[in-house]
């Protein structure tokens, strides 16, 4: 018999289910490039705190009751063995394609790309871009563990709040300090690169687990109030510090002050925090929204697969078809579309998150399957 969590529990649960839906969302729909059905005009542009709505949540819920070697053998089986296989996977697939269907897309099938890139780069085979961040991901939970290990055993409310807050306010002074240095790295892909983009979304995962332990329980402001006092803080900023958007994955340009760029983003991610709880009724009563939230790893992984296989559909509809397959065996960005754009956008959305899903399912399958035969013999 499933465990029923007390209702203060599944409320929050429900919440940052809707919160895991409402980030994927936002990432497969930028990537697009067009569209951005849900950044308000604008206002809320995704690439500022889209990926750091996954390390908000990750911080809310970190662990310290596991051990050590719990928490090292959990994070290294639920996020680098995964990330090493599909990145096995689609260097495959992108090497299969480019020598015998005239592909021009990804890199070699090297040592390089299959060990050292996915740490330092994350775009090596095109296809599984997205993953890039789950190597800072891994780097932040890893380093907030150490960190905040030593203080498991305290059970005060006060001290856990204090120490969250603490948490936060080094997280942030750090990345105020050290990110702006990106900018002299140029972009380059390396370890550097990894450091910077672990530091740069450390006050991210420290806010949610500041969030947890003390913000929280003030969270009492009505919403048409708190929701206001978040759009002027950011539309306020956004009009002083026009050039203050930036691109986490290279870090390779910080035009405003970085607390500006954090006060933006986590404003953001904040604004999100409170829609996720008004809509979390409706995740509860939805099977196939709620499948969407607990597999928010397969959409990120395999989603551009999916932006691929609407491309060929759409292709051979087409017809100017070879000069649009021509096109898209060359260039991961081009979007062929049988009509306007605004008519299709969602298409590619829906269909490439079906596809995704579908993916990871049956890999999921066949690896079980493999596992029990191997038992066996």
């Amino acid at each position: 018999m499933t465990k029923q969590l007390p209702s203060s529990e599944n409320t929050v649960s429900l919440s940052f289910k809707m919160l895991y839906v409402l980030g994927i969302l936002m990432i497969v729909d930028g990537h697009i490039g067009t569209f951005d059905y849900l950044d308000l005009g604008g206002l809320l542009r995704y690439q500022n705190y889209h990926i750091a709505i996954f390390m908000f949540a990750s911080g809310y819920f970190l662990n310290l009751k596991r051990s050590y070697s719990e928490f090292f053998a959990r994070k290294t089986q639920r996020l680098l063995l995964p990330l090493y296989l599909w990145n096995l996977f689609y260097g495959l697939l992108c090497w299969y394609l480019n020598n015998y269907h005239e592909f021009s897309l990804g890199g070699d099938l090297s040592l390089n790309n299959l060990l050292l890139a996915p740490i330092t780069d994350g775009h090596q085979f095109i296809y599984n871009m997205a993953s890039w961040f789950i190597v800072p991901l891994f780097l932040v939970q890893t380093i907030s563990f150490l960190l905040l290990k030593p203080f498991a055993e305290i059970t005060e409310e006060k001290s856990q709040s204090r120490i969250s807050i603490v948490f936060f306010i080094i997280s942030l002074l750090l990345a105020c300090i050290c990110v702006p240095h990106a900018v002299d790295n140029q972009g380059a892909r390396n370890l550097l690169l990894a450091f910077y983009r672990t530091i740069y979304f450390m006050p991210a995962f420290a806010l949610g687990y500041c969030y947890r332990y003390f913000i929280e329980k003030h969270d009492t402001i009505n919403t048409p109030t708190y929701f206001f006092i978040i759009l002027s803080i950011i539309s306020c900023l956004e009009v002083l510090f026009p050039n203050y958007n930036h691109i986490p994955s290279w870090l390779d340009f910080i035009n405003e002050p970085m607390l500006v760029i954090y006060a933006i983003s986590l404003s953001s991610i904040m604004f999100w925090v409170r829609v996720s709880k008004i809509l979390s009724p409706i995740i509860e009563k939805s099977g196939s929204l709620m499948y969407c939230a607990n597999h928010t790893f397969d959409i990120m992984m395999h989603h551009f697969l999916g932006f691929m296989c609407i491309k060929f559909i759409f292709c051979e509809i087409s017809p100017n078809s070879q000069s649009i397959l021509s096109k898209i065996k060359s260039d991961i960005w081009y979007y062929p579309f049988p009509l306007s754009e605004e008519q299709c956008g969602w298409i590619y959305i829906s269909i490439s998150i079906v596809i995704a899903l579908i993916t990871g399912f049956t890999f999921r399958k066949i690896y079980a399957k493999l596992g029990n035969k191997l038992r066996k013999n």
